[in-house]
């Protein structure tokens, strides 16, 4: 380059870059720019003639690496003399080892393609103008060869003044531009909704409606069927068949991989498609429970997609790292995909669910209300905006798990368990143990997903099922590490309700749902006693104990200064109609007084219904032996908590 050319090196590195990655049109366009700003530029009309080459235009990108030899080539000293003229013979054999290079697979080039003239630049810009305008046409070819034929009898001028060079470059890029305009018309789809396969499937994945991704996705197969279909599109459809897998537990895997086998090789490898494939078998492998080769597939997407990741391949990698338990880097990953894809609705699901397992209850709720504002048919982004209104104390957190289960509750599997799992604990807050018992059991029979297994377990240790608990956190354990948070709370309540404290603590320090809220306590107290309670009651906000008896309840127990009569009183009426964590409180405090006999008939009532039930137990036996005259225990109850809790420490003796 001459130490007169400016430094244009950032914007031929990005041409170059669009290149190798295959965004030909762009680079096109970004070359032709700067072609147009520097038109003594050699290595800018070198790169715009490899684009042209690489879109199969092999007459300009000949003419184009012919004009950025004659830049680069040594100016003459203008002779004295004409100089005699040279045959053709000789002007034939005058092929650049460059213009080879580019061109390798064209024809043999004749000597007039060699001459950068004005008839031929427009006679080659004009041929790409109407071949694209009037494909087929009669008149378009026949015009184009009579051009390309008188200009094949002009003679070559024998010098160029710099006038006729400028003008013959921008006529050259203004052709190439338009060429390029209206090839874009031409030929890309229209990016209205719905009015391509490939655009109907995107917009269905970002709803989150199921009923809608399913009607999309069979149309669109049917669409596709042939030999010609577009590769974007059939990307896209295993992109949805792979959702509707792992989402919601569809069949249709076998149908993600063929589509993904009849994507197209391709001359040059499009580096985002790539990514996005790696996505797909990343997400299919996670549906069939292979963690390995999943992270495999997001190392090599993150690899292909050179910093510029799709937001479906960090979905799938911050699932890979959530279920091992690595809460930073999962919430980085969805950072990035919500930042790129703010009306995703598989990425605002999952970012929600990870600010809930962080405990920013206030920052899920915001992104599932701006989200459902403009798209109200998302059941998953329902659900968990559902979970951050009763993390903060909500009331009216029911009104999404109708929207949500209303109709898709019906027809998808693993919607259907995450209704169930909503419905119990629904049922727990009104007070309907049983009933609560019976959906979170049917939640964790469904459910192929490891946070609605790991939360219907923790659900069931809530409620005092201890070992039906532990059963369906195995099934858990089978898909994400222990230290996944969701599973982390759930262990943690197993092993409470078995009155394992050594070693108990809560896998992060700010809970989220009440479920945590509840654990958090308990862990306190039976690792620290009232003072320790005292000072985690300070942390949980007043709207959850309005909203959850069982946990407003059980603060009874750090209240500083004792419980007063009237909170007694309540507490008094709150056993009576049966609910055994008040039962369970009650005779705490009266164990704390050394009323052994008051403590023994609560406690009675609190073998059953509640995660401390074992403790319960063995406070009850304790206060039966503390008696001067003790009665019978009630065995029909110690025998009914041990088939619920088999590893609670009770003496075999007592049941």
């Amino acid at each position: 380059m001459s130490p007169d050319v400016p430094d244009i090196s950032e914007e031929l590195l990005l041409g170059r870059t669009l290149i190798e990655q295959g965004h030909l049109g762009t680079a096109q366009r970004v070359l032709v720019k700067l072609c147009q700003q520097h038109p003594d530029n050699a290595e800018a009309f070198r790169g715009l003639g490899d684009v042209l080459h690489r879109k199969g235009d092999e007459t300009r990108a000949r003419i184009m690496v012919g004009y950025a030899e004659d830049l680069r080539a040594p100016v003459a000293p203008k002779p004295t003399q004409k100089p005699p003229p040279v045959p053709a013979a000789s002007r034939a054999e005058a092929v650049t080892p460059r213009a080879e290079l580019v061109a390798p697979q064209a024809t043999p080039v004749t000597p007039r393609d060699q001459l950068v003239t004005p008839q031929v630049v427009l006679v080659s810009a004009n041929a790409g103008l109407m071949t694209m305008a009037s494909p087929g046409g009669p008149a378009g070819p026949a015009r184009t060869q009579d051009q390309a034929a008188s200009a094949q009898a002009s003679p070559r001028p024998a010098a160029k003044s710099g006038k006729r060079k400028y003008l013959v470059v921008a006529a050259v890029l203004v052709l190439l531009s338009g060429a390029g305009f209206f090839g874009y018309r031409a030929y890309k789809p229209s990016q209205r909704r719905g009015s391509s396969p490939r655009e109907e499937l995107e917009s269905a994945l970002s709803s989150g409606s199921f009923d809608r991704l399913v009607r999309v996705r069979d149309r669109a197969r049917k669409a596709l069927a042939g030999p010609e279909a577009d590769a974007d599109a059939l990307l896209w459809l295993a992109l949805a068949d792979a959702f509707l897998t792992l989402d919601h537990g569809e069949a249709a895997a076998k149908n993600a991989d063929e589509a993904l086998r009849r994507l197209p090789a391709g001359d040059q490898p499009n580096l985002q498609r790539l990514a996005l494939v790696e996505a797909v078998r990343a997400l299919l492998a996670l549906a069939a429970r292979d963690r390995d080769t999943a992270k495999q597939h997001v190392d090599v997407g993150l690899a292909w997609a050179a910093g510029k990741p799709p937001p479906a391949l960090l979905l799938a990698s911050a699932r890979v790292r959530a279920l091992a338990g690595d809460a930073t880097g999962a919430g980085k990953d969805l950072d990035l995909a919500l930042q790129s894809a703010p009306e995703f609705a598989p990425v605002v699901a999952d970012w929600a669910a990870q600010r809930l397992d962080s405990g920013d209850a206030v920052a899920a709720r915001r992104v599932t209300h701006a989200f459902l504002a403009k798209n109200k048919a998302a059941a998953r982004v329902h659900l968990l905006a559902a979970d951050a209104e009763r993390a903060l104390g909500e009331r009216g957190w029911t009104k999404h798990i109708d929207s949500a289960c209303r109709s898709e509750g019906r027809v998808s599997r693993a919607v259907r368990a995450a209704c169930s799992l909503a419905a119990a604990l629904d049922a727990r807050l009104d007070g309907e143990r049983s009933g609560a018992v019976a959906r979170a059991r049917a939640a964790g029979q469904v459910s192929e997903d490891a946070r609605v297994l790991a939360d219907s377990a923790l659900t069931l240790a809530s409620l005092g099922e201890i070992d039906a608990a532990d059963e369906v956190l195995a099934r858990a354990r089978k898909l994400a590490d222990a230290t996944a948070v969701p599973l982390a709370w759930a262990d943690l309540a197993v092993r409470l309700g078995r009155g394992q404290a050594d070693g108990a603590a809560p896998p992060t320090e700010r809970p989220a749902l009440l479920e945590h809220y509840l654990v958090a306590l308990r862990t306190s107290y039976l690792r620290g006693g009232g003072a320790a309670l005292a000072a985690a009651v300070k942390s949980v906000p007043a709207a959850l104990g309005e909203l959850d008896p069982d946990l407003r309840t059980y603060m009874e127990l750090g209240r500083e200064g004792g419980v007063s009569r009237s909170d007694r009183a309540t507490l008094e009426r709150r056993a009576d109609r049966g609910s055994p964590v008040a039962a369970f409180v009650l005779g705490v405090l009266a164990a704390r007084e050394d009323d052994h006999k008051q403590a023994a008939k609560r406690l009675e009532k609190a073998l059953v219904g509640h995660g401390d039930a074992c403790r319960a137990a063995l406070l009850y036996l304790s206060a039966l032996q503390a008696q001067d005259d003790p009665g019978q225990p009630n065995r029909a109850a110690l025998r009914a908590l041990h088939a619920r809790n088999a590893q609670c420490p009770i003496p075999e003796v007592w049941y």
